[in-house]
């Protein structure tokens, strides 16, 4: 009788353990934010963009100006470098190149890298979308002046890449550009001959 309780309760401590193997979580791989935001906002397909819309301006410590009608054209084929901070797409395009820096934080991830010998830094939020780009420039003897652009209110284009409809822009702590995207263009890379 003592030998089959034994028998039992051995059993019941195999079958416990294998229990508890099958059912550990297995660790996930590490979260990428930056591929992740790179493929839900489309970077790998855009080859330029067209923007259209309206806000204001203000030139440094000035009054508003108003901007009726608002056009950009990048193409991200010709000189990144001045486009980076510009768009989301943009600043993934550059962070991807430079090998980026990335590191969680606790809204987000923070990536930063180096382009062009100036540094930039920029938020991608659990959803993917770059909530913000910073990045300094020659305060033209006042040392460095940072210049922060913010991205809001991601809407689906009609090519299927998430664009912000909002952006605005301060230089040392002032608003520079305030503008509501109503109109986005993509050409994507399929559309210039690029793979997919």
């Amino acid at each position: 009788m003592e030998r089959g309780i034994r028998r039992l309760i051995s059993m019941g401590a195999v079958a416990l353990i294998c229990l508890i193997l099958v059912t550990a979580p297995v660790p996930a791989a590490p979260r990428d934010p930056l591929k992740a935001a790179s493929i839900a906002l489309g970077v790998h397909r855009v080859a330029s963009l067209h923007l259209e819309g309206f806000g204001a301006s203000y030139s440094q410590h000035g009054p508003r100006v108003a901007l009726p009608s608002y056009q950009a054209d990048i193409d991200f084929t010709q000189n990144l470098s001045e486009q980076i901070a510009a768009t989301p797409q943009g600043f993934l395009k550059a962070a991807r190149a430079a090998n980026a820096t990335v590191r969680e934080v606790p809204h987000g991830a923070e990536v930063s890298f180096m382009a062009g010998g100036q540094a930039f830094v920029g938020l991608i939020t659990a959803g993917n979308e770059v909530d913000r780009v910073l990045t300094w420039v020659d305060g033209e003897g006042h040392g460095d002046l940072l210049v922060e652009t913010l991205f809001r209110d991601y809407e689906k284009t009609s090519s299927g890449v998430w664009f912000p409809t909002h952006i605005t822009q301060n230089r040392g702590g002032y608003p520079a550009l305030d503008v509501w995207v109503s109109e986005v263009a993509v050409t994507t890379t399929q559309s210039k001959g690029g793979k997919p």
